[in-house]
């Protein structure tokens, strides 16, 4: 190989270094502003996830705070531990629906707490997929609204059951 073409191909190796090194920076700011994001819902809102069988691997204090149970007892537990009898099968019917096929799930949610109280929460589940596009598990993303569904079944009762569609 001549001199020229081997300072022809040590530049080329050069730019494809500098290129991937500006990749690699940009990759490294976006898995932060990612990390910040996901620390952000687990420390403010309540949420789980699971493994593809709905076990639970993983709980936020806020979680904890509103159902009661320690991370402890939550670990390893399928997700059904928070079900509300109340709850129609239904509702979960279409939920796992839903998110076995890849998609988001939505809805409003009555759970049990330890203490035999309930809380509600408007939820939104989605699946978890490797690089291979398989399901790994699934993330739970909610927030309380129980003093709304409170409020609205008081209204319900003051108003009567015909009324309350003006809710």
């Amino acid at each position: 190989m001549s001199p020229d073409n081997q300072q022809t191909q040590i530049l080329q190796l050069q730019e494809q270094i500098q290129n991937l090194t500006k990749e690699n920076e940009s990759l490294k700011v976006q898995l932060f502003r990612l990390d910040y994001v996901y620390s952000f819902f687990n420390n403010y809102a309540i949420t789980s996830e699971t493994d593809i069988n709905g076990d639970i691997i993983y709980v936020s204090e806020p979680f904890m705070d509103i159902s009661g149970y320690t991370q402890r007892e939550l670990i390893g537990q399928n997700h059904r531990i928070v079900r509300h009898p109340d709850m129609e099968e239904k509702v979960f019917k279409e939920m796992w629906e839903t998110i076995t096929s890849k998609q988001v799930w939505r809805g409003e949610v009555k759970n049990l707490k330890k203490d035999g109280g309930y809380y509600w929460v408007d939820s939104i589940i989605f699946p978890i997929l490797n690089k291979y596009d398989e399901i790994e598990g699934y993330k739970s993303i909610r927030f309380d609204i129980t003093d709304k569904i409170k409020a609205k079944e008081a209204f319900s009762d003051i108003l009567g059951e015909e009324d309350s569609l003006i809710l």
